[in-house]
């Protein structure tokens, strides 16, 4: 009689651990590897719809002014606003140059600021050339679409005339050797203005950013 109840007491005790480990198999409990986060990342593990700049890597996030949207490149050192200007950034210098090119936002209301052709010859106007020439005849124009808004490039190379205190620029000291870009967006809400000026060649450093980060405005 003891060595039945000992054998049927043996076997019940089996049976709970055999169903123990069966439920413990369908809480997927066994391999969890497949849960667990891969080292280093991609732009595939990345949250949907953020932004990355032209290295492949998170930007900081998009910048919002007047009704535009736009993505600056994380490695652009950013200063803030200040004044009339929305947004600041800037980099520093490369190549030998002595000084930082800065890339400054302005938007002046949806009926000020002139008109985008007014504006871009005053960006053409602080720029001299070293023969005393036009620099209008030196200057290179394009025109571009984001997200349905126009948009209009200008740049041109020489002494830059600094901002001297205005807005806009101009007024100030004689900067030779630099490059000025400038560029205007036609928002919902009025033009906003991106103006880069710098040394030749750290200002080119920054020139394709620029034109990256503008063409791919949004409202």
């Amino acid at each position: 009689m003891n060595a039945k109840i000992k054998i049927a007491r043996s076997r019940i005790i089996a049976g709970s651990v055999l169903a123990v480990l069966i439920a413990l198999a369908g809480c997927g409990g066994g391999d969890q590897t497949a849960e667990q986060p891969k080292p280093g990342g991609t732009a595939a593990d990345a949250p949907p719809n953020t932004q990355f700049d032209e290295t492949g890597s998170p930007s900081r996030g998009g910048t919002t002014v007047a009704g535009v949207s736009f993505d600056p490149p994380s490695h652009w050192q950013d200063l803030g606003e200040s004044g009339m200007r929305q947004a600041q950034y800037r980099l520093a210098p490369v190549d030998g140059d002595t000084a930082a090119a800065e890339v400054n936002v302005f938007y002046f209301g949806p009926e000020s600021g002139g008109g985008v052709e007014a504006n871009l010859q005053r960006w053409i106007g602080q720029i001299t050339l070293p023969d005393g020439g036009d620099p209008a005849s030196q200057a290179t124009r394009s025109k571009f679409t984001a997200d349905g808004m126009p948009g209009h490039i200008v740049s041109v190379d020489g002494s830059y005339k600094s901002g001297g205190g205005r807005p806009m620029g101009g007024g100030g000291e004689i900067l030779p050797g630099y490059r000025l870009v400038g560029v205007v967006i036609e928002g919902p809400q009025g033009s906003l203005f991106f103006k880069l000026t710098g040394p030749v060649a750290t200002a080119g450093a920054m020139e394709d950013d620029l034109l990256t980060m503008v063409k791919g405005a949004r409202k």
